[in-house]
């Protein structure tokens, strides 16, 4: 009876074997893998870094052109390539004050008047910061 016991203590169970123990394919990364390695490699070395963030607003910019979703893609986007997460919030507040400029740039010769319409400048100013941040939070999860 005792002997049960201890080799039920003893087996492994799923949660024992690392991710990728049990596939055989010859030793090439997988999909996954080969994400992670890139996105390190995006993270760490100057000019992809450099390259992934030109992309990544630029993206961000033409998606909260069409949607406001854009915004919080657009913040997941910039933080995503950042190095650490801490940057990546910066990244996106500083992704959310680019679309604000812009967004006051393209308003032309109305961009006093709108300012003057205090309520609703206030909703505009923090959507357009807050939803960036909103979608960095994607950095502290990958």
């Amino acid at each position: 009876m005792g002997s049960n016991r201890s080799s039920a203590s003893n087996a492994s169970t799923d949660s024992d074997v690392p991710p990728g123990a049990l596939e055989d394919d010859g030793g090439s990364p997988s999909a996954i893998d080969r994400t992670g390695i890139a996105l390190e490699r995006v993270r760490t070395d100057r000019r992809p870094h450099a390259a992934a963030v030109v992309v990544a607003v630029g993206l961000g910019l033409a998606l909260s052109w069409l949607h406001w979703m854009g915004l919080v893609l657009g913040g997941a986007l910039v933080a995503l390539v950042a190095s650490t997460p801490w940057r990546g919030v910066a990244g996106a507040a500083g992704f959310g004050v680019l679309v604000l400029v812009v967004f006051a740039v393209s308003l032309g010769s109305s961009t006093g008047a709108v300012l003057e319409m205090t309520p609703i400048v206030y909703v505009t100013v923090a959507s357009g910061i807050g939803l960036p941040l909103l979608g960095s939070l994607l950095r502290g999860i990958a």
